[in-house]
């Protein structure tokens, strides 16, 4: 799971897009022209930018370059008509980390996506294990001690997140920028009961909880649980 920005001025495109990457459980921001992708970009935190190139306002390489400016290093993806080595030579100048030239398969789409997610910060391994608990982020599946545990999938997300950085405690407002997309209504109380059903389906009785609450700091898996 990753939080993604998508920027595309064509309706079509953006939809197929979202659908493409919500599809495989990513938590996806999108807008239609530069203005709102400069917005979003200053107001979140993202794992991944799908951007086209021309668009209203700005364009793609504007945003691109603003992305790196603010010193910000997760991978960029460009949707595009444009496949001339003057071009692409252009974006890579500016940050970009590949080029999909449109019209595109979604399946290499979510390629794509998958190698970028798994190259630069190395965020992606399939299985992750924290103590006795283990999720395939392919499948879904989670497991404690090999017994399984269903989950909704906002419960996922979140899990996955905390797993991906154990030990390490997040406040509320943190966690619901990086699992909540921007346009939903997240509040400290969806969060809070969020967290209570994660506990109810994997602590155990006796022990401590597998997510520690700590007044002033926030939210952590402790790995030692």
């Amino acid at each position: 799971m990753a939080k993604i920005l998508i920027v595309e001025d064509d309706p079509v495109i953006r939809q197929l897009v979202r659908d493409a990457l919500e599809t495989e459980r990513h938590v996806v921001d999108d807008c239609q022209d530069g203005r709102s992708g400069m917005a979003f970009i200053d107001a979140g935190s993202y794992e991944l930018l799908v951007l086209d190139w021309e668009m209203p306002h700005a364009t793609g390489i504007e945003l691109c370059s603003h992305f790196r400016n603010q010193g910000e290093q997760a991978p960029v993806l460009f949707l595009t008509a444009r496949a001339s080595m003057d071009d692409k030579e252009k974006g890579f100048a500016v940050g970009a980390d590949d080029y999909l030239t449109k019209p595109f398969d979604v399946r290499e789409l979510l390629v794509r996506v998958k190698a970028l997610l798994k190259r630069p910060q190395q965020i992606s391994k399939d299985i992750l294990k924290v103590g006795a608990m283990e999720l395939d982020t392919n499948s879904g599946v989670v497991k404690r001690n090999d017994a399984l545990i269903r989950l909704q999938p906002r419960e996922l997300a979140l899990l996955e997140f905390l797993m991906r950085h154990p030990d390490t405690f997040f406040t509320a407002e943190a966690l619901m920028t990086r699992v909540w997309d921007t346009d939903s209504e997240a509040t400290e109380v969806a969060l809070r009961s969020c967290i209570a059903k994660l506990r109810r389906k994997m602590d155990v009785e006796g022990q401590s909880s597998f997510i520690e609450t700590s007044k002033g700091l926030g939210y952590r898996i402790n790995s030692k649980s």
